[in-house]
């Protein structure tokens, strides 16, 4: 298949220029300037080897090639709209979120506030690790990643700030030695064993982290790497080893006493930020879905 020789954006201006029957009521339409659109039907003129307009006081008249050429421009110009128009409708009908477990009660919460809103609109969210998540934002798997907020070091992404400061909660089983404590310090928990999310996990990475920098001689063990919350949490509570959950996901467990807070000297604070790709317009529906979160995400203490 032979590409087209006629450059397209020529090909639309020319339309403009035919159908106005003036070069600076099309430049206006355009927001282009009149020597601009000059520029494109000369071009437009050397490419096909023929003269298509005729300009005598700033009057506009189609020569005979001209008039002959306007309706192939025009049902290509009508295509075009349409096929805009096809995906404009698409974009407003589906949403794709992918969000980090760490935060699936927020987004859960606001995913629903937003079907009440917009029952029309499908909207699809996946559960992944934050790191999972940036992968499918990059590669348009979905329109918008909910993630842990850290240096994902691609610049590609367009981050928006969601909250600074979301208190983690590190938990065990009631019936766990380490749960005995009336205070905790980073030491007492060397060697001890924690149930954690996949390597790809910015949670997992920062809690690590913490120890690490905390001097920790013998880091937690992992011994068991899970992609469910709920898995997890089972796992916490029938005193396999400590966890790492936002404050909301483990509310109930803890009021119920089924996991007990580890009460750490510093608490573990990290911030929410909603990515998207930053060679790509946002989608419409994104815009109405960040309120929501920011709304969810303040709501609670």
């Amino acid at each position: 298949m032979i590409p087209p020789k006629v450059d397209l954006r020529s090909f639309i201006v020319f339309y403009f220029v035919a159908s106005e029957g003036s070069i600076t009521s099309a430049a206006d339409k355009l927001c282009l300037t009149q020597p601009t659109v000059t520029y494109h039907i000369k071009s437009l003129e050397k490419s096909v080897g023929f003269k298509l307009l005729d300009v005598k006081r700033q009057k506009v008249s189609l020569t005979q090639t001209g008039t002959g050429l306007l309706r192939y421009a025009k049902e290509i110009y009508h295509q075009i709209a349409d096929a805009e128009k096809f995906l404009e409708d698409l974009r407003e009908t589906s949403l794709h979120v992918g969000m980090a477990a760490t935060f699936s009660h927020m987004v859960a919460s606001a995913a629903a506030t937003f079907e009440e809103l917009y029952p029309h609109v499908k909207l699809i969210v996946r559960n992944a690790s934050s790191f999972e998540v940036v992968e499918d934002v990059l590669n348009s798997q979905v329109d918008l990643g909910v993630v842990v907020s850290m240096d994902y070091g691609n610049p590609k992404l367009r981050t928006i700030v969601i909250s600074a400061r979301e208190k983690l909660l590190l938990v065990a089983s009631p019936s766990s030695p380490i749960s005995k404590k009336v205070r905790v310090e980073l030491g007492d928990l060397s060697g001890y064993p924690l149930v954690a999310g996949p390597e790809t996990s910015a949670t997992r990475q920062i809690i690590l982290k913490k120890f690490e920098v905390g001097g920790l001689k013998v880091p937690p063990l992992v011994v068991a790497e899970v992609n469910s919350l709920e898995w997890g949490i089972n796992l916490v509570e029938s005193g396999k080893g400590m966890g790492l959950y936002h404050t909301k996901v483990v509310e109930r467990e803890v009021s119920e006493g089924r996991l007990k807070v580890l009460p750490l000297d510093n608490d573990i604070l990290v911030g929410v930020d909603a990515l998207l790709r930053a060679d790509v317009p946002m989608h419409p529906l994104v815009e109405r879905f960040i309120p929501l979160l920011r709304e969810k995400f303040t709501d609670h203490p």
